[in-house]
């Protein structure tokens, strides 16, 4: 025992020690000698100092502490011998022998391996000298993984005395299943603490798949489709050629050269499929330099299932014969109309699953049955559903033409079907990115460029919040005084505007071309908006020719920028070149004579105004182009598309495609909604403004293409089933929710990959919890499974079943470029703080924090009660009773028995 102390709590109290040595000697010595000196009266005056004594330590709250040696020192070297790290191998079990060389009798020290799983292949033990030997000679749990978590859990199971016990962590910071930051805390709560030693993975050549891509639209037996298949890699900057295997169940489907450098890039394969039903596809690589193998294989599957089953309703009977004729030739078509089968339309959500799209012709929200339009939702949202929606016939409403079929108040009551659609029918004026271009050469004087400015101050004011502006002036050179931005930062382009001039000498020329390139170029990077234009302010003759100028001009209008001219006094013989240049941009020409400065700002906003998206347009003949390439328009010649006369006015929605474009609003617009497709033609096919559409070749051909889209990728029959699907590596959990408690569910789990029939012939074994709503299984093995969920009642009847599908590539312990966070240094370094240890450098420092000592402490207290107690006792039983000491008693029962033997002899 050592640094044996006393310690209070109060030890001012100490000082009672004094009066109450005070109290108990000065009535003493105030007795006299013959009578203080008797034995009873000392020992009265002991026991009643050493109750005062005790009582006042009592009081003042003593505690012993003190130190004895600790042989509870613990540690467990928990070492991560899965794949990732096998070639720091060598240094890492250097490292584990200068621990156990360091080691002496004063710890007990382990060793667990572990990978997917742990071996504890050194027992805890004070001997360490065999250590070593053991630990080189045991075998290593399963290498394909890294389970650190459980390897944590595991190892502080393993120790006796958790309060000086420690985990020394020997890992490349690598793990891919379970997550070691969520165990860590309650390891460090039992007192254990973690230490880490990093050991970095080394970098090399590395290439590998890291996703593909499959189409959202439904894919058609035989016909092309494009897969895009993402790499990663580090071969470095030179392109280094990689030769990509595509196999269908097997089947070799070609090979492609790819050239790839040290980035990530993705790459579209086309592919077609000729039979129905399940493909497993499997990619391989092959590159020079490439360093491991393991990750060259990546799967994906495609459930090639014939959907044909179409579900029409139309609003008035046969209005859709022309678009039905077209259909019943490929598809099984069921025909609905409002006005006359009402009552034949799906009113649950087993009997709309029978279909797998429905195509709605001129149907309004106030059409639809009582109940339809969250049906709808879910068959789409939920279910996987395919929809698509279709104007018709419309309606006279006070000598107008009013849509009947996206109809803006009628949309505006909905609560699903205007969510359902990629298109907005509402009040709408396309959004506009503007440049304005001043002339600030010296001819823009006598207040000009004053107007001018004013101009551009009122074209700002005339411009939303969703709009753009740009600020630009110019004289033999152009000077962009200020880059497109959003009219939200309004301040800072007003404060651009009034600068024009106040930096230049204004004695330049009057140069077309170069403002107009620059604004040009300035515009075309601009996105998300419908209308590009150019306003140039002008009063001068300039110096480039119209054919100069010319190219420039026409190069913006190819990219959708038009150009309108405002000229200020300008001579009567230039009006007409001027005229020419607005002309060729697309846009207006306005002259302002000298006299009339001050309509130069309404000038300019009466050019800039744009009327609004009309709910309907007909009359004129359009034809639509292709914007976005989709398999609505796959095969489809721009130059081919027939025309239409008419259209629904309509806004693209966020995230939604448009193959067809009219010039502001979309003709054909789709998107993902949930699980299912929704596509909408703002315009009808049954011939009245579509006639020339449907009867042409090309017109039906992206009609067959759109309602192919649409299809889902998989069965859309009601399942009745809620789950989680939920993978970490090589484990999976599923969950079930809203199971009735009568109700039982079972999962099977079977490979469906050839390879590994014989392998997995018994199946994936399937571990449940929480009442069989839980489950849990481990897949390991590359290839493409089947999981199977059933619901049972309580007397075996089947009530629903559902089938999943998943592949698995390759274990995480492969992935060169793993995403799970953190990762490497930065996971030790985290384990090593919130475990309370360090990341230790040298061997030496695992030791260092532990305690060579065990501080105790002993709390004297009651013992101190006691003992004052049964002083005090004492002292008053001494008080009152007379009494001998043994050897008092002893000494006079001798005397007494000599004095007896005396007189009787």
């Amino acid at each position: 025992m050592t640094n044996f102390q006393l310690n209070y709590t109060h030890p001012w109290l100490l000082l009672l020690l004094i009066p109450a040595v005070a109290l108990t000697l000065i009535p003493y010595f105030r007795v006299s000698k013959k009578y203080r000196r008797t034995r009873n009266r000392v020992i009265s005056v002991v026991l009643h100092t050493l109750g005062l004594f005790l009582a006042i330590n009592l009081l003042a709250g003593l505690t012993f502490t003190y130190e004895i040696p600790n042989r509870e020192n613990e540690v467990i070297l928990l070492v991560d011998v899965s794949d990732s790290g096998e070639e720091q191998r060598e240094s890492r079990d250097e490292f584990i022998q200068s621990v156990i060389n360091v080691c002496d009798n004063e710890y007990r020290l382990g060793i667990v391996k572990f990978g997917y799983g742990q071996k504890y292949v050194v027992p805890i033990s004070e001997d360490s000298s065999e250590a070593y030997i053991q630990y080189l000679e045991s075998d290593d749990p399963d290498t394909s993984a890294s389970d650190l978590a459980s390897a944590l859990n595991y190892a502080a199971s393993l120790f006796k005395n958790p309060k000086a016990a420690k985990i020394v962590v020997i890992s490349d910071g690598v793990e891919t299943d379970g997550t070691a930051t969520s165990v860590i805390k309650s390891i460090a709560a039992d007192g254990i603490k973690v230490d880490t030693v990093y050991y970095p993975r080394p970098e090399h050549d590395e290439l590998q798949i890291v996703a593909v891509q499959l189409p959202e639209q439904h894919i058609m037996l035989g016909e092309s489709f494009t897969m895009e298949i993402t790499f990663k890699s580090n071969l470095g900057t030179a392109e280094v050629p990689v030769v990509l295997h595509v196999y269908d169940n097997d089947q070799d489907l070609g090979e492609a050269e790819i050239l790839l450098n040290k980035s990530e890039i993705t790459v579209p394969v086309s592919v077609a499929l000729q039979e129905r039903g399940m493909h497993e596809l499997r990619f391989e690589i092959e590159a020079e330099g490439d360093t491991m193998i393991e990750n060259n294989t990546y799967r994906s599957y495609i459930n090639l299932e014939a959907f044909n089953n179409i579900l029409l309703v139309e609003r008035y009977e046969n209005e859709s014969a022309r678009l039905q004729s077209l259909l019943s030739e490929t598809y099984n078509l069921t025909a609905l109309s409002i006005e006359e089968d009402v009552d034949l339309i799906p009113r649950d959500i087993q009997a709309m699953a029978e279909f797998e799209q429905v195509i709605l012709v001129n149907i309004a929200y106030s059409d639809m049955p009582a109940g339809f339009e969250a049906l709808l939702n879910e068959y789409v949202y939920n279910l996987g559903g395919g929809l698509l929606t279709v104007g018709g016939k419309n309606e006279i409403v006070g000598g107008e033409l009013v849509p009947h079929a996206y109809n803006r108040k009628d949309m505006e009551s909905s609560t699903y079907y205007k969510q359902m659609l990629p298109v907005n029918a509402i009040d709408y004026t396309p959004p506009i990115a503007v440049m304005i271009v001043v002339d600030a050469s010296a001819s823009m004087s006598m207040g000009k460029l004053d107007a001018a400015i004013e101009g551009a101050e009122a074209c700002l004011d005339a411009l939303s919040d969703r709009d753009f502006c740009g600020v630009m002036s110019f004289q033999t050179r152009a000077s962009e005084e200020l880059e497109i931005l959003p009219v939200s930062q309004k301040e800072k382009i007003l404060e651009s505007i009034r600068k024009i001039g106040s930096d230049s000498s204004a004695s330049g020329g009057t140069i077309f071309s170069d403002a107009i390139m620059r604004a040009g170029r300035a515009l075309s990077v601009i996105e998300h908006v419908e209308r590009k234009h150019i306003i140039m302010v002008t009063d001068g003759n300039p110096g480039d020719t119209y054919d100069t100028y010319l190219p420039y001009i026409e190069d913006n209008v190819k990219d959708g920028i038009t150009m309108s001219i405002v000229t200020v006094d300008i001579a009567s013989d230039l009006i007409e070149k001027m005229e020419r240049t607005a002309s060729a941009g697309g846009g207006k020409f306005y002259n302002v004579p000298y006299a009339e400065l001050h309509t130069i700002p309404s000038t300019m906003q009466q050019d800039l105004a744009l009327e609004a998206i009309a709910e309907i347009a007909y009359g004129e003949e359009f034809i639509p182009t292709i914007r976005d390439i989709t398999p609505a328009v796959a095969g489809i010649n721009q130059n081919a598309i027939p025309p239409l006369t008419g259209y629904y006015g309509t806004v693209l929605k966020e995230g939604a495609s448009v193959p067809l474009m009219g010039e502001y609003v979309p003709i054909y617009a789709n998107w993902k909604y949930g699980a299912g497709n929704v596509g909408s033609f703002m315009c009808d096919l049954n011939g009245e403004w579509s006639a020339t559409f449907i009867e042409d070749l090309v017109g039906q051909a992206i009609i067959s293409n759109i309602v192919k889209s649409i299809f889902p990728m998989q069965d859309v029959r009601a399942d009745g089933l809620d789950y989680i699907l939920k993978t970490d590596n090589y484990t999976t959990q599923l969950s079930v929710h809203g199971v009735e408690d009568s109700c039982r569910i079972e999962v099977e789990v079977k490979p469906l990959s050839e390879s590994l029939a014989a392998l997995l012939d018994k199946g994936i074994s399937v571990v449940s919890a929480e009442s069989n709503r839980r489950f849990t299984f481990t897949i390991k093995d590359a290839g493409l499974y089947e999981i199977t969920i059933r619901k049972y009642d309580e007397n075996g009847v089947l009530l629903s079943s559902v089938v999943l599908h998943k592949t698995f590539s390759y274990s995480e312990e492969y992935n060169a470029f793993p995403e799970k966070k953190p990762l490497g240094e930065e996971l030790m370094t985290l384990l090593a703080q919130d475990g309370r240890g360090m990341v230790v450098g040298d061997p030496i420092d695992v030791f260092s924090s532990f305690s060579k000592t065990i501080h105790k402490e002993y709390d004297p207290r009651m013992i101190f009660l006691i003992l004052a107690i049964v002083a005090m006792l004492f002292d008053v039983a001494v008080r009152k009773f007379k009494f001998k000491w043994p050897h008092e008693l002893i000494r006079e029962y001798k005397q007494k028995k000599a004095d007896a033997a005396a007189k009787n002899g």
